[in-house]
Parts: C-alpha cells; sequence; structure tokens
C-alpha cells in the first residue's frame, strides 16, 4: 500500500497528509478535521471519482498503546455492522514503515452540530422526532449486538438529504464504544484497558453513572445521550452546558432537567418523554423499543392538533 507522507512542520509534531498524497485506493484532498487523537481528511477515487472520509490516528497518539486499540475497536466493530443510519467503513489500513492506521468512511460532510448552527441553534419539533427516530433505530440495533456506543451527541451525527428534502442521518464515532456481547453475539469484545477513574463521554451529554463509575454502564446511557440532544435540539443547548467538567457531574448527578424550558416547544407528551429518558436512575429510563412507540404517538398528536 503506498502513501506519500508529508509532515506539517514543527507544530506539535503531527503528521498531516498533504494534497495528492495517495492513502490505499484513495487520494487527499484537504484536511477537514483535526481531533485530539485523530484526524479527517476528503479524499477521492482517481478512477471512479467516489468521495470518502479518511480518519487518520495522529501520529503522537499512535505511540499510545490504548489509543490505538481504540482506533481498530472503531474499526473493525464498523466493518462487522451495517445499518442505514450507521455510517459505513470501506477500508481499514495503516501508513508504511509502521506508520499509523487509517479508516476509510463514506463521505458525509455536514454533522448535526453544524445543521443546528445553520438553522439558529434549534430543530422544529417535527424534525427532532425525525432524528431521534432514527437515532433510537440505530441504536437499537448496536444494542442487540452488544455495542453501546457511550458518546451521542450533535458531532457525533452525520447529515444527509434525501430526495424530498428530509433529514436522513448516520451515527459515526465508535472510538469510545463497548463491546459487552451477550451469548451467540456475533462480535467479540476488543479488551481496551482504561483507568477506572476515566471518563468516557462528552460532559453535556453523559448519564449519572457515567461520571460515577464509568466502567460498569451499560446501554442505558445511550438512552440518557439521547435525551439530552433532543433537548438540545430543541432549547438550542444541552440540559446542563456549564461546559466545566466538575460542575456537569454536579448538574447530571443531582439536578432535575429543566424540563420547563420546553414549554411552548414541544407537547407536554414530548417533555415527559425526555424527562424519563435523562432519569437520574438508570432504571427510570424508558427503552428504545418504547421511545420509538412514544415519538410515533407524540407525532399522531401532533397531526390531530394541526389537522
Amino acid at each position: 500500500m503506498d502513501a506519500e507522507v508529508a509532515r506539517a512542520g514543527p507544530i506539535q509534531g503531527q503528521l498531516m497528509l498533504s494534497p495528492g498524497t495517495r492513502v490505499g485506493d484513495y487520494v487527499i484532498i484537504r484536511r477537514v478535521a483535526v481531533g485530539g487523537s485523530s484526524d479527517v481528511y476528503q479524499a477521492r477515487h482517481p478512477e471512479d471519482g467516489t468521495w470518502v472520509a479518511v480518519k487518520m490516528l495522529s501520529a503522537s497518539a499512535s505511540l499510545h498503546g490504548e489509543v490505538v486499540a481504540r482506533f481498530l475497536n472503531e474499526a473493525q466493530t464498523l466493518q462487522q455492522l451495517e445499518h442505514p443510519h450507521l455510517v459505513k467503513a470501506l477500508a481499514l489500513g495503516a501508513l508504511p514503515d509502521d506508520g499509523p492506521p487509517f479508516l476509510v468512511l463514506e463521505w458525509l460532510p455536514n454533522s448535526l452540530h453544524e445543521v443546528l448552527q445553520a438553522c439558529g441553534g434549534r430543530l422544529p419539533l417535527g424534525d427532532c422526532i425525525q432524528v431521534l427516530r432514527q437515532l433510537a433505530q440505530v441504536l437499537r440495533y448496536l444494542h442487540e449486538r452488544g455495542v453501546i456506543h457511550r458518546d451521542v451527541k450533535p458531532a457525533n451525527v452525520l447529515v444527509a438529504q434525501d430526495a424530498a428534502g428530509a433529514l436522513d442521518l448516520r451515527l459515526t464515532d465508535l472510538g469510545l464504544a463497548r463491546l459487552v456481547p451477550e451469548d451467540g453475539a456475533p462480535l467479540p469484545p476488543l479488551h481496551v484497558s482504561t483507568a477506572r477513574e476515566a471518563l468516557l463521554g462528552t460532559g453535556e451529554y453523559m448519564a449519572p453513572e457515567q461520571w460515577t463509575s464509568p466502567k460498569g454502564v451499560d446501554a442505558r446511557v445511550d438512552v440518557y445521550a439521547l435525551g439530552a440532544l433532543a433537548f438540545h435540539l430543541l432549547v438550542g443547548e444541552p440540559p446542563f452546558g456549564s461546559g466545566v467538567n466538575s460542575a456537569l457531574n454536579f448538574l447530571h448527578v443531582t439536578k432535575p432537567p429543566p424540563l420547563s424550558r420546553l414549554q411552548g416547544l414541544a407537547p407536554e407528551s414530548m417533555s415527559a418523554l425526555l424527562g424519563s429518558m435523562l432519569a437520574k436512575r438508570a432504571g427510570g429510563r424508558p427503552s428504545l423499543e418504547e421511545i420509538q412507540r412514544t415519538l410515533d404517538a407524540i407525532e399522531n398528536e401532533v397531526a390531530r392538533g394541526s389537522g
């Protein structure tokens, strides 16, 4: 596998791929995102013109076995899964001479975070219901296969549009996913060791138990995060948004969600649903199947009210 690698210069000693670099079957066009441990590039197949995203582990992150394991965890998990609302993994490889690994994904340039920014920070109730329905479907698919996402947030939801202009979503970034297959599940767990106190997730969307016992969480943390995401879509910001980890910890663990802020933006039935999804006790949260049924009922309620 040929790849020409150019360094970005002395800034933090990071590895950066230059436009024109060949990575596997694709040619790098530009870097589009810089993350804590990986960068994302837009690339194109030189013969058929297919656009893809190349997620490349950074040079510094490649020195840490745990980070490399998480990257490979994401890649190997995605390659075994297929769902209409899950981003597609197309190829996995590594740069020559023991270079960092890369993951080739389908190209979707916009995230739900960017859609929110473009439309003033909030979505209409109907669009919010569609987002929740699609994410509930794909999370249910993942959970049935022993995969807990642990980092559901607007930036990890890629957005396309169908022929009618409706939102068509792809959940992405399984870098923090936890694999806990039950008997008969097809995915064997990849052992990735983390410190007992390690916080995994994004503070504004993390369930109380992710703060207090991060290594012992189950699929219900994704239900909580989905509730926080839905609140964000309707109100314009997450239910708890101080941005300071110590304060977020206190708020998520002890304070009830500010459901009064949904008044005038969503019916009581939606407020009740989000309140249950944001329950402090994991056992008080609805299943994804229950969420889907409730969303159908809310949509029918709204349709009757506008008829």
